[in-house]
């Protein structure tokens, strides 16, 4: 029996059994290109109030929305507004060729263009940044009592840099942090906070910070 000669129903089925992968494949496709034309023209993108990279550290992806995402931006009132804490996580996957290096890349090009200025990594990364002046000297953001306070807690990562022989404050400890305990395998306790030394004005990443280390 020729395909003109089949009822509409058998067509239908005809066609899905033998068209089915090319079918779903345009399906798919159209459902990717208006979800990013819709998120083009309809959801522009939120000012960046910060932005703030968390190294060495995959959210589960069984996880369908960030919780620190959504908690931080609760904290500092900005659900509902135009701007927003925007978070990126940068880790490996041995599994994926050239995964890394491409994180690496990413990363720079989000601190050239200020996507990215708060950074979380732990101490001996922290050390290394601050050595390589990446990070802003914390005694523009915090008074001194306040800088002598959490030292006093050991909360602080001193050190020199190689534009500054003088020994300055970098990084503040989350081993207090009461937002970030439920994050699954990270360990606030090792990591630290910064702030990116190209930042002029730090109110928003002050305020970021305020929040986590608490």
């Amino acid at each position: 029996m020729e395909f003109k000669d089949l009822t509409f129903k058998k067509k239908i089925e005809h066609i899905w059994e033998y068209y089915k992968v090319h079918i779903l494949g345009t399906l798919l496709f159209a459902v990717i290109i208006g979800s990013w034309i819709y998120n083009a023209k309809f959801r522009p993108q939120k000012e960046l109030f910060a932005g703030l990279a968390i190294i060495d550290y995959r959210f589960p992806d069984n996880y369908y929305d960030d919780p620190l995402y959504n908690r931080i931006n609760e904290a500092l009132g900005l659900e509902g507004t135009d701007s927003e804490v925007r978070i990126e996580y940068f880790y490996d996957d041995p599994s994926q060729p050239d995964f890394m290096s491409n994180m690496i890349d990413k990363f720079g090009a989000m601190l050239l263009t200020g996507d990215v200025n708060m950074m979380i990594m732990n101490e001996a990364s922290m050390v290394e940044y601050a050595a390589n002046d990446y990070l802003l000297d914390l005694s523009l953001v915090y008074t001194d009592e306040e800088l002598e306070n959490m030292e006093k807690e050991g909360m602080l990562i001193k050190t020199a840099s190689e534009l500054d022989s003088d020994e300055k404050y970098y990084a503040v400890s989350l081993k207090n942090s009461t937002s970030m305990t439920d994050m699954p395998g990270f360990d606030p306790g090792e990591n630290y906070i910064g702030i990116f030394g190209a930042v002029e004005e730090w109110d928003n990443q002050k305020q970021v910070m305020d929040y986590l280390i608490r």
